[in-house]
């Protein structure tokens, strides 16, 4: 999230974590339940997934609204 550097270099993250909040008031039990099934259906996809890399973002919090293109191998 935080690892563009002035000079346009980049340095990555010790380790990869997904952080989920949920706003209480905001969401149904139906929202909670969908992306329990989202999540599990990543479980069974793991294997094949490559990972992602960014190719556009903007100058401020980038980790919101980047666009991504799958790696492969």
């Amino acid at each position: 999230m935080f690892g563009v550097h002035p000079d346009g270099t980049e340095t990555p993250a010790a380790m990869d974590l997904v952080r989920l909040a949920i706003p209480r008031r905001t969401y149904t039990q139906s929202h909670a339940d969908y992306l329990i099934e989202v999540f599990e259906e990543l479980v069974t996809l793991k294997d094949s997934l490559t990972g992602y890399k960014i190719v556009k973002q903007p100058n401020l919090m980038r980790h919101f609204t980047c666009r991504f293109e799958r790696l492969q191998h």
